[in-house]
């Protein structure tokens, strides 16, 4: 059985075929030190980023940054420790902030990481869309598409779920 890895989970090769097999608890502990313990995490990130996305505008990349590992991993720790003093004290109650303080990163990431992978591609179809509606003299389609351009470099809407 031949092992590698592939992004976040382990895969096993058996019988010719590949199927994703999560990390040990131990192995993902050691994942988790060793990110914790990484100095200047947000510069390692945005390095990472821009290699993995090197079309994609900066304002995107700090975005992108700021919800994964500036903000993110705290928010995720935070929601961590609130769930083990719950556990020790069932009188404590879960506080809601710290839960919304997660979500509010992973839904900021969620929107934003699509935008990554295409946004030049993106940008190119919106322009071409733009030379389209100057042809028919479509102002309002002008405008209403220049705005969804603004939008997405402002990293406020997916495009790709329209």
């Amino acid at each position: 059985m031949q092992k590698q890895f592939r992004g976040n989970a382990q895969m096993q090769s058996t019988n010719g075929e590949d199927f994703p097999k999560p990390f040990r608890r131990e192995q993902q502990w050691e994942v988790v030190r060793a990110l914790l313990q990484r100095d200047n995490v947000s510069s390692q990130a945005r390095q990472a980023f821009r290699r993995t996305y090197p079309d994609a505008p900066e304002e995107m990349l700090n975005a992108a940054v700021f919800h994964t590992y500036v903000e993110g991993i705290g928010a995720v720790i935070d929601w961590l420790v609130e769930l083990e003093i719950f556990l020790r004290d069932s009188g404590h109650e879960l506080d809601s902030g710290k839960t919304s303080h997660v979500l509010y990163h992973l839904y900021n990431w969620y929107q934003l990481a699509p935008l990554l992978v295409g946004s030049r591609t993106q940008v190119l179809q919106h322009l071409q869309e733009i030379k389209e509606l100057v042809s028919d003299g479509d102002l309002q389609g002008i405008l209403t598409t220049v705005a969804e351009l603004e939008s997405m470099f402002e990293g406020g809407q997916n495009f790709l779920d329209q």
